[in-house]
This record gives C-alpha cells, sequence and structure tokens, in this order.
C-alpha cells in the first residue's frame, strides 16, 4: 500500500491551492516575455493601449493593454519572431516587426506613440537592444540553428555547456551527461534540466538527462546564477530545452552525417595508424565506421477536404540514430606466459614470495612463513581450479616487451577495443491555438542506447563481468500543456510531464555454472566467480577477472506545476505550484557464486601477523589456491524507494523607474525523505545492540524514513537591473537555493535484506581461510521474521553499513552575482561579470568506524597492537566500513569573466569570453567520501575542487561568406552562385587550464594503519609543479619507460611510519586543454524552397593533442613509473584525436 500524505505535507499542498486560486500567474520555462511602456510626445504615460504580439511563422496572437502606469507584459511567448502593434485612440497605429525573441527573455520595449488617427500607421523594423534591462539572472541563450551549424562532436546536446562562462568540467566531459560539467562551482548533481518546461532527468545523481535531437531544438538556455523564484531544483543552475514547433509551411531536413576509416587520424600514443595491419609490431588495420543519419518534419496539420490546420494547429516529428563500429588501439597489461607457468622473477625484480600454507605461529606467538625458492612456483603446486583457468588462458596473451616492476609486467600488450554502439531517439511536439486566449501542445522524446562492454585485456567475456557486460538503456520524457489568457494582464500555464529511464545490465556468464566448470564446490550456480578486484591491468584482479551480477533499475518522475503571472501597477506578479514525484526500483544479483582475494597470501610476514612491506604477489597467491577471504551475497528484496517535492514561490519584477527594475521573489520547497515500497529500510544505530554480536552498534529497520523531513526551505531571491545610461545597464543579484536530496546511491541502506556471507580468518590471523579448490564450507542461513538474514562470519571487515544521519536536511547553495553590461552597437555586447557561490551544509559521506590518524602516537605499545589487529581498535569492531551521510560539506566559488558578443548580422555571429575562476569543496560529490581522510580531520580535504579549472577562454562563431546570390560580392545566380554561393564556417576554440593532480604513493618501506584510517599521500617537498617544457616526452612515446615524466618525482618524499603526508589534496594543476573543432558547408540552391548542404567537420586541425593526467603514484622502488603521461582522451567529444565528419544533408 502507498504511503497516505502526512497531516503537514496536506496542509502544505492545500496552502498551495489557495495560493492558486488566489492569485492568477506567471511564464513557463521556456517561453519568454515582452514587457515595456508606453507614453505619449510629452512623455505622460498613455493607459489602455491595446497591445497584440504575433508570432510570424504560425500566426499564433497574444493581447494585452497597457494599465494605469502605461506598462503591458505579453507573458507565454514561444521563441521566434514577432510583430508587435500598439492601437489607442486619438494616437497612430504602431507597429514594430521583425522581434527576435529567445527563451527566458524578458525584452522591454518602450514606445512613444505619435499624435493622429488610428489609421494612420507607424512602421519600424529592426532588432530591439541587447542590454538585459529587465533581469538580474545570468545566462546564455543559443539558438537551435546555430548549435546544428556547430562543429559538436555526435552532436549531443549538452555539450552547449561548453559555451557558457562560468561552466567547469572535470576530466574530458562527454556530452551524453551532465556527470562531468559544473556551474558556478556547484556539484553536477545540481544541475537542473528541462525540455519543454518539464523536469527530465534522472531520480538520483540526475546526471542522466534525456537527449533532445539536436535537428528539433528551437533554443537552449543555460542560467547560472540568482535564478527568479519560479525556477527550483537548481542550486547548480539550469539547462532548459525548447523544440521547434512547426510553422504554416511545410519544412524538413534528411542528413547524413558520419566518416570511415581514411577521416579519422590516430591518437597520439597509437602506435598503430588506423589503417596499419602489422602483425610483428602488433598492429591490426582497425575499424571506424561511423554513421548518424538524422531527419525532420514539421508543418500545419492538413488533412485534405477535412481540416486545414493553418493559422491553428502545428506538428514536428524527428528521428535520429547513431551506428558506431570502431576498434581504438591502448597499451594494457596481461599477465606473462613466463607467470602463467609460475615465474615470479620478474627479470630480477620480483618482490620476494612466501608459501602460504607454511604459515604458522611459532611457541613465542610470532607468525612465520617459508619462502618459496627463487621465486618459482612448480606447477605441481597449481591449485586445480587455477589450472583449469590456466589452461582455459582467459588473457589476450602479450604482444610487446613492455617492462617489469617489482609488482610484474607493465605495458606489455598492445590491445584494440571494439566499440559496437547503436544509439536510436525519436522526437515530436504538436502545438494548437484555440483563439488568441487559449493554446496547448503536447512534446515527446525517447532515446534508446546499447552497446556491449569493452574488455581491454579479457578475450572471454564470461571472465569479464565488469567491462564484458552489455548494458541497453531506454529513456522517455512526455508532456502536456496549456496557456490561457484569462485577461489582458493575466495568464495562467499549466503542464504535466513524466520522465522515464529503464536500464538493465546483462552479464555474459549468468546461468552458465561456471563454478561447477571450474571444480569450486559449494558455491552457487549462477555466475563465474570473481578474483579480485580493482584496475584490470594488475595483480590484485588478476588481471581483470572481476564479475559481478545482473541488474535491471527503473526509474521515473511525475511534474506537474501551474503557475500565474499578472500585472499591477508597476509590478509584474507571479505565482506557481510545482509536484515532482519520484519512484525508482532496482532489482540486483550481485555476486552469489563468489568473490574471492588471494592478497598478501604470498607476503612475507612480521611477527605480529602484518604482512612485510613489499613482498608477495597477488597472482602467486591465485596460482596456490590461497583463499585470503571470500564472500557471498544474494539479495532478498528489490529497492523500491519513493518520494516527492512539493514548492512554492512568489516573483515580483517592480519597475520602480522607467530605467530601474529590482526582481524580488521567494521561493518554499518541502522534500518527502525517502522510503521504499514496501517499508524495507536499513541504517546503522550506534547505540542500538547487534543481535549477531551482542555489542552496542547494530542495524535498524525503521518502517519511518531515515532523516526528519526539512520544514525550513525558504529560499529568497533579490536582484536589480539599472539602465543608467542608454547604453549601460548595471545587474546584481543574490539568491539562495535549495539542493534537493532525492535518493542517495543505488543500492544503499538496505543492508540485511541480502545475505552476507563471509570467510575470513580472525583479525591477527594471516593463515589462508580454505583451499580455493576445497571451495567454501557449507553454510546455512537463517532467515529473521521479518525477512531480513544476519551476517555470517567471523571477521566482521566485510560488514559494511551506511549510517544516515537522522537529523540530514536540505543542503542549500547561496550565489550572487553583479554585471555591467555595455552596448558597443547595433550587434555587439560587452559584459564584464562576477559570480559566486557557496555550498552549505553539503551532503558529503565519510567513513565513521575508524580512529585518528596518531592514533597510539605516544604509545608504541598500542599503535602496534592497532597496526598488528586494526579491526579490533574500530570504534565498532563488528563491522568493516561504517559510511556516515551527513550535511558536513561547503563549498566556495568565485568567478570572474570578460564577454563580448555579436548578435547575427551581416552573416557572422560569434560569442567570446575569459574566465578566471577557483573553486573548493572537500568532497566532489554526494558519494565520493569513504576512506579518504579521518572524520576526526576533514579539514583535511578541503582544497581545489577535482574539476577546478582556473583559467577558461572559449571563442564561438558562425559566419556566412558574403559570396554569390543575394551577397555583397558576385551577387548572381547560375554556375557564379553554384561555386562561390553559399558557404559558410563555424568553428570553437577552447583553451583552459588543467583539473588539480592528486597524489599518493606505494611500496613504502615504512607501516601504516588501513586507508580507512586516512588517505596515504606522500610528503612534499619543496613546491612540486608540472615542468615548463612537459609537452618533450622524449623520443620513444610508445614505451612508457623512455617516455620523460611531466613532474619530478623528487618533489616527494614517503612519509614516517603511521603518519599521514603531508600533500594535501588537488595541490597542483594538471596539464591544460587546448581544442579547436571547425566546419565548413555548401548549400545548393535546387529550388525556391530545396536546398542541398555538403559539410565537412574537423576536430582538432591543427593536432594540438591533448592527454590524459599522468600517473601520480610515488613509488621509489619503481620510479621510472612516475609522472608519466600514457595516454590520450579516447573520446573526440572533448580536446580528442583528429577526426573529420561529413554530411550530406537536403533541406525544405
Amino acid at each position: 500500500m502507498e504511503r497516505r500524505l502526512p497531516v503537514n505535507l496536506s496542509l502544505i499542498a492545500a496552502l498551495g491551492i489557495a495560493v492558486l486560486a488566489s492569485f492568477p500567474l506567471l511564464a513557463q520555462f521556456g517561453t519568454a516575455t515582452i514587457t515595456g511602456r508606453v507614453t505619449d510626445p510629452s512623455g505622460a504615460v498613455v493607459p489602455g493601449v491595446s497591445v497584440e504580439v504575433v508570432h510570424l511563422e504560425t500566426n499564433f496572437r497574444y493581447t494585452a493593454q497597457t494599465n494605469a502606469e502605461g506598462i503591458y507584459r505579453v507573458a507565454s511567448l514561444n521563441p521566434g519572431r514577432y510583430r508587435i502593434s500598439f492601437e489607442a485612440e486619438g494616437f497612430k497605429r504602431f507597429v514594430r516587426d521583425n522581434v527576435d525573441l529567445r527563451q527566458g527573455d524578458v525584452l522591454a520595449i518602450d514606445v512613444t506613440l505619435e499624435i493622429g488617427a488610428v489609421a494612420e500607421s507607424i512602421e519600424v523594423s529592426g532588432r530591439p537592444q541587447l542590454l538585459e534591462t529587465e533581469t538580474s539572472a545570468t545566462g546564455t541563450t543559443v539558438q537551435g540553428e546555430v548549435i546544428y551549424d556547430l562543429p559538436i562532436y555526435q552532436r549531443w546536446l549538452p555539450s552547449v555547456l561548453q559555451l557558457v562562462p562560468g561552466m567547469q568540467q572535470s576530466g574530458y566531459a562527454w556530452g551524453g551527461s551532465l556527470g562531468a560539467y559544473h556551474i558556478a562551482g556547484q556539484r553536477s548533481s545540481a544541475i537542473a534540466f528541462y525540455e519543454d518546461g518539464v523536469n527530465a532527468q534522472d531520480q538520483g545523481a540526475g546526471t542522466q538527462n534525456i537527449n533532445p535531437i539536436m535537428n528539433a531544438v528551437a533554443e537552449v538556455k543555460v542560467l547560472t546564477t540568482t535564478l527568479p523564484a519560479e525556477y527550483g531544483h537548481s542550486a547548480g543552475g539550469v539547462i532548459s530545452v525548447v523544440k521547434k514547433s512547426g510553422t504554416n509551411q511545410f519544412h524538413g531536413l534528411a542528413s547524413i552525417f558520419g566518416r570511415s576509416r581514411s577521416m579519422q587520424h590516430r591518437r597520439f600514443f597509437d602506435k598503430c595508424r588506423t589503417s596499419q595491419n602489422d602483425p610483428v609490431q602488433g598492429c591490426t588495420e582497425q575499424m571506424v565506421f561511423f554513421l548518424q543519419p538524422d531527419f525532420n518534419l514539421s508543418g500545419p496539420v492538413w488533412l485534405p477536404k477535412l481540416y486545414d490546420g493553418r493559422n491553428k494547429t502545428f506538428w514536428l516529428v524527428a528521428y535520429q540514430k547513431l551506428i558506431e563500429k570502431k576498434t581504438n588501439q591502448f597499451i594494457g597489461t596481461t599477465p606473462t606466459a613466463a607467470m602463467k607457468n609460475g615465474d615470479f622473477t620478474f627479470n630480477g625484480l620480483g618482490r620476494p614470495l612466501y608459501d602460504p600454507w607454511s604459515t604458522r605461529q611459532l611457541p613465542n606467538g610470532t607468525w612465520t612463513r617459508d619462502p618459496i625458492p627463487g621465486n618459482i612456483i612448480p606447477k605441481s603446486r597449481f591449485d586445480p581450479v587455477a589450472r583449469k583457468i590456466i589452461e582455459i588462458d582467459p588473457w589476450v596473451p602479450e604482444n610487446q616487451p613492455g617492462q617489469f616492476d617489482s609488482r610484474g609486467p607493465v605495458d606489455n600488450l598492445i590491445y584494440d577495443e571494439h566499440a559496437r554502439v547503436f544509439f536510436e531517439d525519436w522526437s515530436g511536439r504538436i502545438d494548437h491555438q484555440f483563439n488568441p486566449y487559449v493554446k496547448v501542445y503536447g512534446s515527446y522524446t525517447y532515446n534508446y542506447r546499447s552497446g556491449k562492454g569493452r574488455p581491454s585485456n579479457i578475450r572471454i567475456r564470461d571472465f569479464d563481468g565488469e567491462q564484458g557486460n552489455e548494458t541497453p538503456e531506454r529513456m522517455w520524457n512526455g508532456s502536456v500543456g496549456n496557456t490561457w489568457v484569462i485577461s489582458p494582464t493575466v495568464v495562467n500555464d499549466i503542464r504535466l510531464g513524466y520522465f522515464r529511464r529503464l536500464r538493465r545490465k546483462m552479464v555474459p556468464s549468468y546461468g552458465k555454472n561456471w563454478p561447477q566448470q571450474l571444480g569450486i564446490p559449494n558455491v552457487a550456480p549462477d555466475l563465474m566467480p570473481a578474483f579480485g578486484r580493482g584496475s584490470a591491468f594488475s595483480p590484485e584482479s588478476i588481471y581483470g577477472l572481476t564479475v559481478s551480477g545482473p541488474n535491471t533499475r527503473a526509474g521515473d518522475t511525475w511534474s506537474f506545476r501551474e503557475d500565474f503571472s499578472f500585472v499591477r501597477g508597476r509590478h509584474a506578479f507571479k505565482t506557481g505550484y510545482e509536484l515532482l514525484r519520484f519512484r525508482m526500483n532496482f532489482s540486483q544479483i550481485n555476486r552469489p557464486s563468489g568473490d574471492f582475494r588471494f592478497d598478501n597470501m604470498t607476503a612475507g610476514l612480521q611477527p605480529n601477523g602484518q604482512p612485510v612491506p613489499n613482498t608477495g604477489n597477488t597472482f602467486a597467491g591465485f596460482l596456490l589456491g590461497a583463499v585470503r577471504q571470500a564472500t557471498f551475497d544474494s539479495y532478498l528484496a528489490a529497492w523500491l524507494p519513493r518520494s516527492a517535492i512539493h514548492s512554492v514561490y512568489f516573483q515580483d519584477d517592480w519597475k520602480a523607474t522607467p530605467n530601474l527594475t529590482f526582481n524580488i521573489g521567494i521561493r518554499y520547497s518541502n522534500e518527502t525523505p525517502f522510503t521504499t515500497k514496501w517499508r524495507q529500510l536499513t541504517n546503522f544505530d550506534p547505540n542500538a545492540i547487534d543481535d549477531v554480536t551482542g555489542r552496542k552498534g547494530g542495524f535498524v529497520h525503521p518502517r519511518k524514513p531515515l532523516f526528519k523531513r526539512d520544514n525550513n526551505n525558504f529560499q529568497p531571491r533579490f536582484g536589480m537591473a539599472w539602465r543608467f545610461h542608454p547604453r549601460w545597464v548595471l545587474r546584481g543579484g543574490f539568491a539562495v537555493n535549495t539542493v534537493d536530496i532525492k535518493y542517495p546511491s543505488e543500492w544503499s541502506h538496505i543492508e540485511e535484506y541480502y545475505t552476507l556471507v563471509n570467510f575470513q580468518q580472525p583479525p591477527g590471523d594471516p593463515r589462508p581461510v580454505f583451499r580455493l579448490s576445497d571451495g567454501p564450507p557449507r553454510f546455512q542461513l537463517k532467515l529473521r521474521p521479518d525477512g531480513t538474514a544476519p551476517y555470517y562470519g567471523t571477521n566482521y571487515s566485510a560488514r559494511t553499513a551506511e549510517f544516515m544521519d537522522g537529523h540530514l536536511r536540505n543542503p542549500y547553495v547561496l550565489n550572487w552575482n553583479t554585471s555591467i553590461q555595455l552596448q558597443l552597437s547595433a550587434n555587439y555586447l560587452l559584459e564584464l561579470s562576477y559570480q559566486g557561490s557557496a555550498g552549505v551544509r553539503l551532503v558529503e559521506r565519510w567513513e565513521y568506524n575508524t580512529f585518528p590518524i596518531d592514533f597510539g602516537a605516544n604509545d608504541p605499545a598500542l599503535r602496534e597492537a592497532a597496526f598488528a589487529r586494526p579491526q579490533d581498535f574500530r570504534p565498532f569492531p563488528h563491522f568493516g566500513s561504517i559510511l556516515y551521510r551527513s550535511n558536513m560539506g561547503h563549498s566556495t566559488y568565485h568567478g570572474g569573466t570578460i564577454k563580448l558578443e555579436k548578435r547575427y548580422s551581416a552573416g557572422l555571429t560569434f560569442i567570446t569570453f575569459y574566465t578566471f575562476s577557483k573553486s573548493i569543496d572537500s568532497q566532489d560529490s554526494d558519494n565520493s567520501g569513504s576512506g579518504v581522510a579521518p572524520i576526526q580531520n576533514r579539514g583535511l580535504e578541503k582544497a581545489r575542487a577535482g574539476w577546478d579549472r582556473n583559467h577558461r577562454f572559449s571563442f564561438t562563431a558562425t559566419y556566412e561568406l558574403p559570396f554569390g546570390q543575394g551577397r555583397r560580392w558576385l551577387n548572381r545566380g547560375g554556375i557564379v552562385d553554384w561555386i562561390f554561393g553559399g558557404w559558410e564556417i563555424a568553428g570553437i576554440q577552447t583553451m583552459e587550464s588543467g583539473t588539480p593532480l592528486n597524489f599518493t604513493f606505494a611500496n613504502s618501506p615504512y607501516n601504516y594503519f588501513p586507508t580507512w584510517v586516512g588517505a596515504r599521500r606522500p610528503n612534499v617537498v619543496g613546491k612540486p609543479r608540472i615542468r615548463k617544457n612537459w609537452r618533450d616526452f622524449g623520443g620513444d612515446r610508445f614505451n612508457s619507460n623512455n617516455i620523460n615524466p611531466v613532474i619530478d618525482i623528487n618533489y616527494f618524499a614517503y612519509p614516517p611510519a603511521f603518519t599521514p603526508g603531508n600533500a594535501g589534496r588537488n595541490i597542483v594543476t594538471g596539464l591544460p586543454l587546448i581544442w579547436t573543432t571547425v566546419s565548413a558547408q555548401k548549400n545548393f540552391r535546387i529550388k525556391e524552397r530545396l536546398r542541398a548542404q555538403l559539410r565537412w567537420d574537423m576536430n582538432n586541425p591543427f593536432k594540438t593533442f591533448n592527454f590524459d593526467p599522468p600517473t601520480t603514484t610515488v613509488d621509489f622502488k619503481n620510479p621510472k613509473s612516475f609522472g608519466k603521461v600514457t595516454s590520450d582522451p579516447r573520446t573526440a567529444s572533448w580536446g580528442g584525436q583528429p577526426l573529420m565528419n561529413l554530411t550530406l544533408a537536403l533541406l525544405w
């Protein structure tokens, strides 16, 4: 049974309805407003003037009337070109034609009427000012035609964020998701995404959004700071997409966009050319096939002899498909033939190996193991399961020498990553005008994504359930809406929306009973067992033998909002109500067939049983079948969270004087703390008694939400725009924005609703728990009456818990801005702006079950005991990791921008800006805080955000060359126009400083507490920095051993035993990004309304390669591995390799 609304929520809903009944309301997302003041020649206001606004392409009509202050306001206008007329008795009719409106515009058009008869008319054609004189909100609007003409990789719409001041991105952002983008220093999960006025993004982190088809987009508006009160769920900015509508003429587009192998350059670190076929060098001819056909059709609804929808009903439908088949070349690591034969000498560099089956405790209580002679394990000692896997040999064999370090081979494999990607998208919209007062619309978008995983060093997919799986995904977004002009000064908007995302993970080994095939008894047959975790190129994962089970995730969002606007005197009031209702269904099979670990089983032992640093090899432990730990889990329930957010707002845009406008508003939101459909929730309670061990601290299963409702989410907004000179305007504002909590990470707070069995020796006992081929002991679990299952095992390090603060509250973001705009001429606008923000009470997640990093500093015996058995010294030793989620975070952002914009004229439009900014935080996301620093001293992590890029320059332009018919030069038709006319060029130039680098260390000779006590960072010696000539990689970039490091390892040192390094988080600025994309297109006029287009796009035409971050693990045992840049981005979405695309299109 679904949960009923509590009393206080019912009151809120009733209050919202009462507010709606009391106030008439505002324009909706995705629309624009025209406002102004009408005066006579003496400057006196003229009340009662009839104002008519006509959309030129559809003939949709909107009416208004000036009030006693001479002020008029026409809201809920779709983007496009309009004609505005003013009529009043005793005055000549005034007409302003060809007025361009963009979504979100509040366009001020003041008119002075001349004395005369209404029959007389004064017509003015031209564009209004560029100055934003009515709003303090900062943002950028880009028209759909401009976006479509720009060379944007794979036509991902979120890539428009690259054109926005105040945006920063972590790594190389992919345009198909919001996950790498950050606006005004806030987390990507705080960005709101709207399509045709309704929320269209994932219910969890919010970084997955519907992807509208680019050829169907009318405009995209990105708002960054001091948003009006009608905007919520947007502490990190808003992206609002409006789709095109049909017009009174039929229009269409059909194009084919793509490339072949000869149009794609190899990446900088690719040893082989795309067409090279040389088995000796490990080169195979690469497949490169990319095709992205699309079309759209639009026009009036016209049914012969039945219905003529011109001036009334319009439709648009669009389609896009993406087919990509390519082979990417990478360098990786795979186990050598010698390793698979038991040889771990590694040219004399191998760590000493010890026999796990000789582990024993001496009479004096100390532990010891016998060395393995020569670091070679005889095949006769291979465990039967390991021998079976070696016989199957699931790894891609080594094909180049590479090199060795103490842990094994490095970069001994050139492998081909086979990408097979298929996307399909549909989009549509219909608009109808009943009369000038009532209009309705409907909108729909569908996305389908499919593609197999891309194993690297594994040739048999069943053995790689992480990169070898397939994850098809579907997303739907639909909305309907109504605009009702109740009177010339009152407008009502209603919109209802629905978004759904369905994703499945399909694992190739599921249902094949691999445990029996491999010879592991007493194990469930569901999946291939996992034999480790971590990088596929490391022995800790047995070089990629990692598997997790299939899952299904379905989530949807229902949205409803009603908005009213009305004008009284100099005040334009807005008020409204919004409801978002979230639901998710998530089911998973994780690792019922086991996760087996072999680390430290072949390491030497200190007397206390802890491993000797720089000894042992995990792959060797696997060959010997020495299992250190084996965990098995099986889910008993699905995760079915539910929540909702109610919001109301009130806004007053007050025209205090003809040149001064104040934007004053307040928004209130109330979020229902999430619960699950069947009330299956789990939380750690430090005061509860654990029924497994009888200790203090245990799980509870409440029937109510895990935290209280936050009823104090009032969000004031204040801004002003002062036009102190006809060509100057000063704007500024301050706003408070609540951050939605929604759901934590997928599949959390459901502990004990799955079985967890852990086989591991008690703390301090370094012996193997069992032999792999013997399998785990048989066990039988008993379920509790409430359907939960207790933990099974004698070592509790694998018993993890989520701890939600019962007093968790909605975070909020303060943001502010000030800017000054100067209209240099009719088409040029210069703006100097400053934006700032502060995230307050941000949700963070920290390790709770830990002790201080200086524990036992004054008591060597205590410290030694804690090092020998750290699990026993945890506050709750009957648990492993306990991740505490609470309002512990804070962030700050400051950014200054200088921007120059040229509106379209003489065939040219451009926008260019430079931003200098800084972002600071302690965690980059709501879920990134496990084990990074002791919770007792969270300040150690306060530093530059992971996405912080101090300098950012962008230049974007499109230009129609002035040749051919209708142009300045060679203005003639025929063959001259076919050759010289119809040329357009476009380009994007981006230059940015790098994101910061974080450092850790390995192979230290000293002892340290586990990483759950604190992050392991080195000591800093001097001031580390990237060297100035960092692009000099040396003469052999295909051999990482010979590549010059970009940063000197001698800037760092190992910290002394049991001490944290003094290196902070994100202390060195990484490698910069320089990225150019260009396009050229030729349009051929075939008939009056039919033209063909040939277009050429090129990414990175000047071969200014960009690179992945260098290695940052300080390892003095393997110093040649540090500071090396060995790869460049595998996507051309942001700064990638040189490549070209060709487009052939028909437009009518």
